[in-house]
């Protein structure tokens, strides 16, 4: 105990250190003025996520030189995924920026947050950027975290699969689950510092942790608890559409109350802090916007626009007096053709004196219209989602954003937006060490589809990953496995909930479901290797 405290000490005293020496690092990015109590908050996060680090890898060390299982299966898993990601965080150095995100670094320079993007975006950039001041750090610490989940995954599957078996399975049959993060939409996001990256990554990682207590069947400690509680609320509250989390992990910690590897108060208390802090964050996040109707403005256009051009003036004058306020009717009739980043442009009025019960009631008016022209919010709806989907085929707003990545390096430099400038000019490391061979790359694996046969742009299309996610389900329904099944479940949540209200065709909208679906495919196909192998060694007979 003695030993532990003193280590703890050196530990927090590490930390301190680590965050005086950021006062100095911290020039060759930030401007900020450290008289704000915004310097004080983040310098104080800073020290807490340096001590996670710091005692994170002493720990990982400790366990090393013991030679734990777990911790030496983690490291084999992470390293080869880690080199991979790193040789392609190298060749699009310093990752894939586009102009959201560069709003949000031109902010972080000042500690301010950016209301459209989440404040917890600018979090994460600001306290990324203490640890390594310069654009590219960012993406560095994303690719360091995303592989660490990746090595956790694979040590996790391979340590369930030894204590099952009677002898230990062999290990390559494990690279198979490294595939669906290898495909290249994936690898891509990965090197795109946006919140739906982050986003996805703590929704899986999240999931995926309470899969692996329930059928590891070893209780759940206080720490772990603790851990996953922060985890559920940057999954619940980092995008809007991740509402949903905060009923369904309840659900899944009932799951392991009923194995008795968790006590129902502290499952309780998770849920509770679940859910208090995610109203929380997205309630400072309106606040930050100026309300609440702001980024739901946004999600609803497309729908209302729809809606009211098959609306009759006459019998639906009231509903469309209440849409007016915040849609333009008369532009939405005028401008049918219209669609895309130009129909919101045209129609979405912004500002002006509206208030909170003008918006409550502008949405309850696009839900009676709804109700009664059902086939327009449909057709509309399907337009968005095919086009979607269905990216291998279509010049995607997603493709057109990576494709635009490339441009930030080639638009004439009076032309160029101040946050660009900010970027290219204000930064340490902001060039690419070769923007042929980036721009070269970022195209092949996003924007064309002739390279390697049409192979990469092939794994855009998203309606297969959607079928195998919905067999999976099936079978876990069918087999009456219903942990995993209310798991895959909730991952799977998502696609109804984005086909209402995704404002555009991103595919960064269902990435965690076109994850999922590969993800459960490539465990199937490890699953029943092993289950045939188990069954031959039981019978006695040699593989």
């Amino acid at each position: 105990m003695q030993h532990s405290r003193k280590r703890w000490g050196l530990e927090v005293l590490a930390a301190l250190a680590w965050c005086l020496v950021t006062l100095a690092t911290d020039r060759l990015f930030f401007r900020y003025d450290w008289r704000t109590p915004a310097f004080f908050v983040y310098k104080a996060l800073f020290v807490l996520a340096a001590l996670a680090v710091i005692h994170g890898a002493v720990t990982l060390v400790e366990k090393l030189r013991r030679r734990d299982d777990f911790a030496v299966r983690w490291l084999q898993w992470a390293l080869p995924y880690l080199a991979v990601t790193l040789v392609v965080l190298v060749i699009v150095w310093p990752g894939c920026w586009g102009s959201d995100d560069l709003d949000v670094l031109q902010l972080a320079r000042t500690l301010e947050p950016s209301a459209w993007q989440h404040f917890l975006t600018s979090a994460a950039f600001i306290l990324s950027l203490m640890f390594l001041p310069m654009p590219g750090g960012i993406v560095l610490i994303q690719t360091l975290l995303i592989a660490g989940a990746v090595g956790c995954f694979l040590a996790a599957a391979e340590t369930l699969a030894r204590e099952k078996m009677p002898r230990a399975p062999a290990r390559g049959w494990f690279a198979l689950l490294y595939i669906p993060f290898l495909l290249p939409p994936v690898l891509l996001h990965d090197m795109q510092p946006f919140r739906a990256t982050w986003s996805t990554w703590c929704e899986l990682f999240a999931v995926f942790l309470l899969v692996w207590w329930y059928l590891g069947g070893r209780p759940v400690g206080k720490k772990q608890l603790a851990a996953f509680t922060v985890l559920g609320i940057l999954t619940a509250a980092w995008r809007s559409e991740n509402i949903y989390y905060v009923a369904a992990f309840p659900v899944l910690l009932a799951f392991l109350v009923h194995k008795k590897l968790l006590r129902a108060a502290a499952a309780v208390l998770c849920a509770v802090v679940i859910a208090g802090g995610t109203l929380a964050a997205n309630a400072y996040t309106n606040r930050l916007m100026g309300g609440g109707w702001a980024y739901q403005q946004v999600a609803l256009c497309y729908q209302a626009a729809a809606l009211v051009q098959d609306a009759d003036p006459q019998a639906d004058a009231e509903a469309l007096a209440s849409i007016d306020k915040f849609f333009d009717v008369d532009t939405c009739r005028a401008q049918s053709t219209l669609h895309g980043p130009a129909l919101r442009a045209a129609v979405c009025r912004i500002g002006g004196d509206v208030t909170q019960e003008d918006w409550s009631a502008c949405t309850k008016a696009i839900v009676r219209l709804a109700l009664k022209y059902p086939g327009s919010l449909l057709r509309e709806r399907l337009g968005v989602f095919l086009n979607t989907v269905h990216q291998n085929q279509t010049e995607s707003n997603q493709k057109i954003v990576f494709a635009a990545t490339v441009l930030v390096y080639t638009d004439d430099p009076a032309a160029m937006r101040d946050n660009q400038k900010d970027f290219l000019y204000n930064s340490i490391g902001a060039w690419p060490v070769n923007q042929t061979l980036r721009q070269d790359f970022i195209m092949s694996l996003s924007y064309r589809t002739e390279f390697l046969g049409g192979l990469p742009a092939a794994t855009w299309w998203m309606l297969p990953s959607f079928g195998l996610l919905a067999a999976a389900i099936l079978v876990l329904l069918v087999r009456r496995r219903w942990m995993l099944f209310f798991a895959a479940g909730a991952l799977a949540a998502r696609i109804p909930l984005v086909f209402l209200t995704a404002p555009d065709t991103y595919f960064m909208y269902y990435l965690s479901p076109y994850m999922a679906g590969y993800i459960l495919t490539a465990v199937a196909i490890v699953y029943g290797v092993l289950r045939r192998q188990k069954n031959k060694q039981e019978r006695g007979i040699v593989s």
